[in-house]
C-alpha cells in the first residue's frame, strides 16, 4: 500500500488540473494542426439549427470523417458564443468575432480532459481496485503530459477518450445485458468522434468480455455488446448515405488513404519518439516501475491480480494493432493522439507497480506525491509560456488590421484567416512560420531590410520537432510599406 489517501483526494486533482486546463486553452494556440479546421463544421451547424435551416445542416451531417465531432463542436460553439458575450466579442455578425474568442471554444472542449480524469477513477473501481489505489491512478494521469498536451486545441481525441472510458465503465459494472448493450454503443461513439482510435474498438470488447468471462450469461452480454457496437457504428454512415448518397461515399472513399499521410516506419519508435519527449523522467520512472514491479511478482511466484493481467493484455493490444497498421498494414500513421488511449493504462499499471514497490520502503512514501507533481511540472510548464503563430495573426488583427504576409518583402501574398488585406501599407514579413516559440517581447516594427529565420519545414505535431517548439523564437518583424 502507499501512504492513505484523505477521501476528498480525487475531487482535489479534478478542481487543481480544471482551472490549469483552462488557462492553457485561454492561452490561445488553436488551428495550429490543419484538423482543427474540423471544429469549424459545428460553427455553420449551430447557425442553421438556430435559425431552422435544417437543409443546410444536411450538408454537415453528410461528411464522413469522425462523423460525431462536428455535432460536439456545435454544442461547444454555442457554449462558445454564449460566453463571448462576456467580452466586446460578442456581436457575432462580425466574422472575425468567432476567431477572437475561438479560446472560449478550446476552454469549454478542454473538459473533456478534466472528464477523462473523472471517469478513471469509477474504472479503476469497477475493475477491482481499491479507494486508494484509484485516488492514485488519478493522480498519475493528471501528472501525464500525454493525456493534456493537446487539450488546448480543438481536436476530437479527447472527447472519443471520454466516450471509450466511459463504455468501459458502464461495461464494467453489474453485468446485465442493458449495460452491455450501452458499453457497445458508447465504443462505436468513440470511433465515429475520432475515427484514429479504431484500434480500440477489439481492445474494449476484449476487456469487457475477458473481466465478464465468470458471468452465467457470458454469451448473451457479447451479443448486446455486439448489437450495441454495431449499431452505433451503422447509424452515422447510413445517415450520411442518406442525406449525401453517392457524393458521401465518395468522400468517405478519399478520406480514408488521407489517414496515411506521414511515416509508416514511426509506428515502431512509439517510446522513444512520442512518450519519451512528452513525459521526460515521469514516464521513464513509470515505465521502469512497471517492469520492476512485473519481474517481481513473477521472481517471486506472487499471482498477478486480475485487473492487471487484464489491463496488461489490453496495452499489449493496443499497442500492437497501432503498430501492425502503421508498420505491417501500412493504413495508419501512428500520431501522439493515437497514442492517448494507452495513457489510462498505463497509470493503472504504474500505481499497482508502485504500491508494490513501495510497500516495503515506507520512508519514501510521503515523497512519492510531491516527485509526482515536481516531474509532471516539467515537461508540462513550457506549454504555457508557448505563442503559436495564429496569435500573432490575431494580435494583428486586433491592433492594426489585417496586413499583407510575405516571405520577402517584395514577395507574394498570402491572406490568412481568410479576411480581406485592411492594411495595405504593412506587411508581415517571414509570417508563415511552422511552429510555436517560447513567449517572448511584443510585436515590433523593423526596417524592410531585416532578415528574418526560415522557419523549419518540420511536419505538424511530429514528436521530433517537440525539441524546436521549446526554442526560443523572436518577434515577427513587420515592415512599413511605402
Amino acid at each position: 500500500m502507499l501512504s492513505a489517501v484523505p477521501r476528498p483526494f480525487p475531487a482535489a486533482i479534478l478542481l487543481l488540473s480544471l482551472p490549469l486546463l483552462l488557462i492553457l486553452a485561454l492561452q490561445g494556440g488553436q488551428y495550429f494542426s490543419g484538423d482543427e479546421g474540423r471544429y469549424d463544421r459545428g460553427i455553420p451547424l449551430d447557425r442553421t439549427l438556430a435559425g431552422g435551416d435544417f437543409p443546410a445542416a444536411t450538408a454537415v451531417a453528410a461528411l464522413p470523417e469522425h462523423t460525431l465531432f462536428p455535432w460536439v463542436g456545435a454544442l461547444v460553439t454555442a457554449a462558445q458564443k454564449a460566453l463571448a458575450h462576456l467580452t466586446p466579442y460578442g456581436d457575432w455578425s462580425h466574422p472575425e468575432f468567432v476567431g477572437f474568442t475561438i479560446d472560449l471554444g478550446a476552454a469549454v472542449l478542454s473538459l473533456y480532459s478534466t472528464l477523462n480524469l473523472f471517469l478513471l477513477s469509477p474504472l479503476a473501481l469497477r475493475a477491482g481496485a481499491g479507494a486508494e489505489e484509484a485516488a492514485w491512478a488519478v493522480l498519475l494521469m493528471a501528472a501525464a503530459n500525454s493525456a493534456f498536451c493537446y487539450s488546448r486545441h480543438l481536436l476530437p481525441s479527447e472527447c472519443a477518450l471520454s466516450a471509450a472510458l466511459a463504455a468501459l465503465v458502464v461495461g464494467l459494472g453489474p453485468p446485465t445485458r442493458r449495460r452491455a448493450f450501452v458499453a457497445g454503443l458508447l465504443t462505436g461513439t468513440a470511433y465515429h468522434l475520432y475515427n484514429g482510435d479504431g484500434a480500440l474498438l477489439p481492445v474494449i470488447g476484449l476487456v469487457l468480455v475477458l473481466m465478464w468471462r465468470g458471468a452465467p450469461s457470458l454469451s448473451r452480454l457479447a451479443v448486446a455488446a455486439a448489437t450495441g457496437l454495431l449499431l452505433s457504428l451503422a447509424a452515422p454512415v447510413a445517415l450520411g448515405a442518406l442525406l449525401g448518397g453517392a457524393n458521401d461515399w465518395s468522400k468517405l472513399g478519399a478520406f480514408r488513404p488521407s489517414v496515411t499521410q506521414g511515416l509508416f516506419a514511426e509506428g515502431w519508435s512509439l517510446p522513444s519518439e512520442d512518450f519519451w519527449p512528452a513525459e521526460g523522467l515521469l514516464g521513464a520512472g513509470l515505465a521502469l516501475a512497471v517492469a520492476l514491479g512485473l519481474f517481481s511478482a513473477l521472481r517471486t511466484g506472487v499471482p498477478l491480480p486480475d485487473r492487471v493481467r487484464v489491463t496488461l493484455l489490453a496495452l499489449v493490444a493496443a499497442s500492437a494493432l497501432l503498430v501492425a497498421a502503421s508498420c505491417r498494414f501500412a493504413r495508419l500513421v501512428v500520431s501522439a493522439r493515437t497514442l492517448q488511449p494507452l495513457v489510462p493504462p498505463l497509470c493503472l499499471l504504474g500505481r499497482w507497480a508502485l504500491a508494490r514497490l513501495v510497500a516495503p520502503r515506507p520512508i519514501f512514501k510521503p515523497c512519492l506525491p510531491a516527485a509526482l507533481i515536481l516531474a509532471a511540472a516539467l515537461p508540462f510548464a513550457p506549454h504555457f509560456n508557448r505563442v503559436f503563430p495564429r496569435e500573432t495573426d490575431l494580435a494583428l488583427l486586433r491592433a492594426w488590421g489585417n496586413p499583407k504576409r510575405v516571405l520577402t518583402v517584395a514577395g507574394s501574398v498570402s491572406t490568412p484567416l481568410s479576411l480581406p488585406v485592411s492594411r495595405p501599407d504593412l506587411a508581415l514579413v517571414n509570417a508563415p512560420a511552422l511552429h510555436p516559440g517560447a513567449r517572448c517581447s511584443p510585436l515590433r516594427w523593423a526596417p524592410p531590410s531585416c532578415a528574418s529565420t526560415t522557419p523549419s519545414p518540420i511536419r505538424h505535431f511530429n514528436p521530433r520537432a517537440i525539441r524546436l517548439m521549446n526554442a526560443p523564437s523572436s518577434a515577427p518583424p513587420l515592415a512599413h510599406c511605402a
